[in-house]
């Protein structure tokens, strides 16, 4: 038996038992609107549309209206309906119908699964690459942090080498300026010498006029000769000591290298000859030196005439 609004779309209005020969009763039909409905998801494969849609309001008054009319009717015999087979064809098409629509959203679930499960292999693939490629920039941020660190120690090595030679330049520039004052310093001292040496280079030469006179007085007139034949020494020749030989030579060597004179060979030998040299170191005197020498050589010759 039928309820009226119990499922809707899916059933027909509530109608009374037909009786043979009675035909003011329509046949079943699948034009409702739950059935046109069932035809446009069909129609369309990704609609949304659930089979429980309230009917329009319109269509459910009016089944209600053949319910409530019908329990007002008289009872009518029983009535034998004579077109099973159209209402059969009408069923196998229904069902045919909806075994359709339930392949067809089988098909899109199974749709709707591969498309899925293709979007999560993409995804765990995508997962996949994500993770490699965090890896390479791992390795890669290790890399870039290693060479960062062996440039931070380099440009430590560079900063210590170019602060030494900071230092070493302003030990430069001191020492440079050292250097610069010690030359000029002596070349102060050159010039002082310089002008020193010119001065004694006049001395000189004032002398080396005077030098030939007493030279040639030493000669003629109290027989000395200077004969110069090793460095720094100087060898006096004393003559006319001896009346009967005049020419005989008395000869004395003298050291000159260093500040105390030294007699290095004397010809013949003298008495008191050290006693001579000390007295020259003390008196510096060599003029007197010589006279003394002279009077040696003068007393030695006299002794050994005795």
């Amino acid at each position: 038996m039928n309820t009226p609004g119990r499922y809707q779309g899916l059933t027909t209005p509530r109608r009374r038992p037909m009786t043979p020969g009675r035909r003011d009763h329509s046949l079943p039909s699948f034009n409702s609107p739950a059935s046109i409905k069932i035809g446009r998801m069909l129609e369309s494969a990704y609609s949304n549309t659930a089979l429980d849609d309230e009917l329009p309001g319109e269509v459910a008054e009016n089944i209600a209206a053949a319910a409530m009319s019908g329990t007002a009717e008289e009872y009518d015999p029983p009535r034998v309906w004579f077109q099973r087979d159209e209402d059969r064809r009408q069923n196998e098409e229904f069902t045919r119908r909806v075994d359709e629509m339930v392949q067809e959203l089988k098909r899109l679930v199974r749709d709707r699964k591969s498309e899925h499960t293709s979007q999560m292999n993409e995804w765990n693939e995508r997962q996949s690459r994500m993770a490699a490629d965090m890896s390479a920039l791992e390795k890669e941020n290790s890399s870039i942090l290693s060479a960062l660190k062996e440039e931070h120690g380099e440009e430590t090595e560079l900063s210590n080498a170019i602060a030494s030679l900071q230092i070493k330049q302003r030990q430069s520039e001191s020492t440079t300026k050292q250097l610069t004052e010690k030359k000029r310093a002596l070349e102060t001292e050159l010039a002082r010498r310089h002008n020193v040496v010119a001065e004694k280079r006049q001395v000189l030469g004032m002398q080396s006029a005077k030098n030939p006179p007493e030279l040639a007085f030493f000669e003629n007139q109290m027989g000395i000769s200077i004969v110069g034949g090793q460095k720094d020494v100087l060898t006096f020749v004393f003559t006319f000591i001896s009346l009967s030989e005049p020419s005989r030579p008395f000869t004395i060597s003298i050291d000159l290298s260093q500040r105390e004179y030294a007699v290095t060979k004397c010809v013949p030998a003298i008495a008191d000859l050290q006693t001579h040299v000390d007295w020259l170191n003390m008196s510096r005197d060599f003029f007197g030196f010589l006279k003394r020498i002279r009077r040696g050589f003068v007393d030695h010759y006299l002794g050994s005439a005795i």
